[in-house]
């Protein structure tokens, strides 16, 4: 009765809404199905929607939510958020960006189905990597020095409306006087706009 009571309240809702609460639990793996129906009931209704997730450790929350997109945040170091591409043939994909806190913010995106089947990540963007954030007017020898320095580039992602924003945090996790020589070499922000469904860098 309670599993059916969940169906029925979720078939209620539509959009990214209804993908939240239908995703297998791969994605959201620290949300059961009843328990992010309970969120997206509780948003609606009362606009709180934490709950304990799995680990009953941490509280999770819808952060917002439109027809089209929406930010969930599972635990207290970590933001799921979707987004809904239209594709030119009648079709939708969804975008996925998972941020983690380490504590500097670090993402990565993927690319889904309305059916959760996961998608070639190649077909929909072309990945912002460290080189991207250098400035074209850097000296060869610091941008070769900075992309080998490098390990963990830290690069955090989230929609701003359209566009996919995409930071380089690496000022945050890489600190002291060395590294602020290669400050001035840096672009921290670089931006994606959706473009018949895939995510092209401006």
């Amino acid at each position: 009765m309670i599993m059916l009571s969940a169906t029925l309240v979720c078939s209620a809702y539509d959009g990214v809404a209804q993908l939240f609460a239908d995703e297998s639990g791969e994605l959201f793996n620290s949300l059961s199905f009843s328990a992010r129906y309970q969120m997206l009931n509780n948003y609606y209704n009362t606009e709180k929607s934490e709950v304990l997730n799995n680990l009953q450790t941490n509280e999770s929350r819808i952060l917002t939510i439109s027809h089209d997109h929406m930010v969930v945040a599972t635990s207290s170091g970590k933001t799921v958020e979707l987004k809904l591409l239209p594709q030119p043939k009648n079709d939708t994909v969804i975008a996925v960006v998972e941020t983690v806190a380490t504590p500097v913010k670090d993402s990565r995106i993927s690319f889904y189905d309305l059916k959760w089947k996961r998608l070639d990540d190649a077909r929909f963007i072309t990945k912002p990597e460290m080189n991207d954030f250098i400035l074209p007017q850097a000296p060869k020898k610091e941008r070769e020095e900075l992309v080998n320095l490098v390990n963990f580039a830290m690069i955090e992602m989230a929609f701003e409306g359209n566009t996919l924003v995409a930071r380089c945090n690496l000022q945050d996790f890489y600190m002291g006087d060395d590294f602020k020589h290669y400050a001035k070499w840096i672009n921290n922000r670089i931006t994606y706009v959706i473009d018949k469904g895939k995510l092209k860098r401006r």
